[in-house]
């Protein structure tokens, strides 16, 4: 636990454990972040310092901060003449990111299998417990932040601090297509199964059954989004 902060934990979170308020930046960075995600702010729209500042009622200083680290997410891009631009959403930004999940990600749960604490897989348990009671709500939200915090839960219990580091820029990149697929509420059942199927690897030592229930998690989130993209 590198400078005695918790694995994965973001800035956000460090702030709050610390007794601290969220900074003005890193108040910025989630409110636009979550516009993006929600596609509030679409593909592709162009926006401005001023306007995302009056509209988050801060100054022009926090948001530019915040701007450069969502250009460092790949979720805008700033343009001569333009401005801020939406990064749009490119089919082949999403093979790839699945490419790395299907690679990463299946490592971190072996390694969370071999390495988590039990109070990691209680963690992901209770994740678990609240992403169904969030299905069956239809919380679309709810099920965004819930699946991102188990994902957030498992890279943490593989103890290696720069792959957990990786995997939550990935994620960052990966929270459009979450949206997306999610919105198919069938599909938010089988995420609910999933992740136990995982946390049911890690829990019993098998870093085979963990890493094979995550390539089956992640293959099925790229067929379910296809077939959502494939309707639209």
């Amino acid at each position: 636990m590198p400078g005695g902060e918790p694995y994965g934990a973001d800035a956000a979170e460090i702030n709050s454990l610390r007794g601290r308020r969220p900074s003005l930046r890193d108040q910025a960075y989630e409110a636009i972040k979550q516009q993006i995600v929600r596609c509030e702010l679409r593909p592709g729209e162009a926006v401005t310092v001023t306007d995302l500042a009056n509209a988050l009622n801060l100054g022009r200083t926090p948001v530019i901060q915040a701007i450069d680290r969502l250009a460092v997410d790949g979720l805008v891009e700033v343009m001569p003449r333009k401005g801020v631009v939406v990064s749009p959403v490119s089919m082949n930004d999403f093979i790839e990111i699945v490419e790395m999940r299907m690679l990463n990600e299946g490592q971190a749960a072996r390694w969370a299998a071999e390495r988590a604490a039990p109070a990691d897989v209680e963690r992901m348990a209770a994740n678990i417990d609240a992403t169904w009671s969030a299905a069956r709500r239809g919380a679309l939200v709810d099920m965004i932040d819930f699946d991102r915090e188990f994902h957030r839960l498992l890279s943490g219990a593989s103890r290696n601090a720069i792959l957990t580091e990786f995997l939550s820029n990935l994620h960052d990149r990966s929270l459009r297509f979450w949206f997306l697929s999610l919105r198919a509420p069938d599909h938010n059942i089988r995420v609910c199964e999933q992740h136990a199927a995982i946390v049911e690897g890690i829990r019993n030592r098998d870093a085979d059954a963990a890493e094979k229930a995550m390539r089956e998690h992640i293959n099925a989130f790229s067929r379910n989004l296809a077939n959502q993209i494939g309707r639209n």
